[in-house]
């Protein structure tokens, strides 16, 4: 699980991930500490679900108020088996650990 502190460098941050998540099925991002989602952490945002490696889902869980309509005015929607959104993170890990 990894804890998203900010996107103010949205493009490295992204690019920092993408680099620590091959090999890996599922990776949880909690957003807790992201209160605003301007439109260049949008942007970076969809590339990154964009270049997932295949196979590999992405759980966005604890998203604050204005990210969240951010995402919603731009039509983001979950895509089975690759980008699903969770109210927490017990529940975005919830099927793993039963």
């Amino acid at each position: 699980v990894l804890s998203v502190r900010s996107f103010s460098p949205a493009e490295g941050l992204f690019t920092d991930l993408e680099s620590r998540i091959k090999g890996k099925r599922i990776v949880v991002l909690k957003w807790d500490a992201v209160p605003v989602l301007d439109a260049g952490g949008l942007d970076a945002f969809q590339r990154f679900v964009k270049r997932l490696p295949e196979g590999c889902e992405l759980r966005i869980s604890n998203l604050e108020f204005q990210p969240l309509r951010t995402m919603a005015r731009a039509g983001i929607k979950p895509i089975p088996g690759r980008l699903t959104f969770f109210p927490n993170r017990t529940e975005a890990l919830a099927d793993l650990l039963s």
